[in-house]
């Protein structure tokens, strides 16, 4: 593991602010989150184009290690090799199609098809076929090899590419890498992994967390320690950002411009701070939280802060990847949603949620993966809390998609504050018409 003491000091998160996009104002199309037929659309021309997160690097530390990760109609073997590079391959034996692992991670000498015990080396070459002299056509053994899958990787995270054509993963990412560098989540620790199955389109839960304007109504018992009014909200081509400053009453609550009790309970507590002795005013609070931050905790975890402006330890720094991943990072830690489609149900999708610590030389042991189906009473107990907000969430969703299936709904009429969904719905557009290079961010 690199220190600040072995690697070149990076460059500061850019804060300023990006052009305006140039979009248009119009209705988006329910049927974008309905019809089966644009999600197949969705599947043909953006999918299996794009780059996706498909896991942590450290899951799989040893030679022969692996996790899988379902995609769609997609299942994909990510595997390390005895070389210690990651590799990717199809999860499906190329005799009659058999899958090769369950989803999930573990540990591999070799893969061998249950079917007909065709056996696989973890480089996805066949190692021995079941009775090759009953094939009139022979086996050439390099065209059954499993079919390789694109993969690279940033930021701790291994990424992969249906497109074998498709540009490298550094160019897709755009800005993100030099947006996000800065916060090393190669030194971020896993705390909780989950799964939750939700009874709604992919795009319904992006969408949820791509604006502000949701706070209010959602979760109004943040906004005693959250500004959802002044939320900077930046698109960078493909991707965008939005910075929702914490530690501070919401201009909506009574409180704005005061240290409540919420602020010390939830903040200035949190972070070690006395919070009955801080006598400091609301724009206090902030500084405080960063000093205790680089002063205290970096030193409790082996981490170096110093790459990181004091807005970046305590304000909720939040991106969106396209097409289905959304970070939200407060400096120490990170919460990472990604949002995968149902393969045949574009009424149902997959939220996994993974929180991160940046705790570089950690023993603490892997979490189990947790898997959930929403219902109206799901709480997920997560490490450092937030089940309650996670599940204000989850609430919502199944009802807006069912909302939509109604006649009396046209589609999103969307504001100002929700300008990255529709950037976002810009971006899909491109893709369903061909209008983007293969993998270019």
């Amino acid at each position: 593991m690199s220190t600040s003491t072995d690697r070149p000091t990076l460059p500061p998160t850019p804060l300023d602010r990006s052009a305006p996009p140039q979009l248009d104002t119009l209705v988006i199309p329910k049927e974008r989150y309905l019809s089966p037929d644009f999600a197949r659309l969705e599947w043909e021309k953006m999918w299996t184009r794009t780059w996706t997160m498909a896991g942590r690097e450290s899951d799989i530390p040893e030679s022969g290690d692996y996790f899988t990760l379902e995609l769609g109609t997609e299942s994909v073997l990510i595997i390390r090799q005895k070389s210690g590079a990651i590799e990717a391959r199809f999860n499906v034996c190329s005799h009659r199609g058999n899958r090769l692992r369950e989803p999930g991670m573990g540990h591999a000498e070799s893969f061998t098809c249950l079917f007909h015990n065709w056996r696989y080396a973890i480089d996805g070459s066949v190692e021995s076929i079941h009775d090759p002299e009953t094939f009139p056509q022979q086996c050439p053994l390099e065209d059954l090899a499993l079919r390789p899958v694109r993969c690279e990787c940033w930021g701790g995270f291994v990424w992969v590419n249906l497109d074998p054509d498709a540009a490298p993963l550094h160019d897709y990412l755009g800005v993100i890498p030099r947006h996000l560098d800065p916060y090393h989540f190669e030194e971020m620790i896993l705390l909780d992994d989950v799964t939750i199955e939700i009874a709604c389109n992919w795009k319904t839960s992006v969408d949820a967390f791509n604006e502000p304007y949701h706070m209010a109504a959602t979760h109004p018992d943040t906004l005693a320690f959250s500004d959802d009014v002044n939320v900077p909200i930046d698109c960078y081509e493909l991707h965008s950002r939005m910075i929702m400053p914490l530690g501070v009453a919401s201009p909506r609550h009574p409180d704005h411009g005061k240290v409540n009790d919420a602020i010390r309970r939830d903040f200035l507590a949190r972070y070690g701070i006395d919070a009955t002795a801080f006598s400091g005013n609301a724009d206090e609070v902030q500084p405080a939280i960063a000093k205790a931050v680089r002063e205290v905790h970096a030193g409790a975890l082996g981490a170096d802060f110093s790459e990181l402006a004091d807005q970046q330890l305590v304000d909720d720094f939040h991106y969106t990847v396209f097409p289905n991943l959304t970070f939200n990072i407060f400096g120490m830690n990170a919460w990472v949603f990604r949002h995968r489609p149902h393969p045949t149900d574009p009424d149902r999708m997959y939220f996994d949620f993974f929180n991160l610590l940046r705790a570089p030389g950690s023993s603490n042991p892997r979490p189990d993966h947790r898997h959930y189906v929403a219902t109206d009473d799901l709480v997920v107990e997560l490490t450092g809390g937030g089940g309650d907000l996670l599940a204000q969430d989850t609430y919502n969703l199944p009802r807006v998609q069912s909302g939509m299936h109604s006649r009396g709904f046209r589609g999103l009429f969307l504001g100002d504050q929700e300008v990255r969904i529709r950037h976002f719905h810009q971006t899909l557009q491109a893709y369903i018409e061909d209008r983007l290079p293969r993998g270019d961010g």
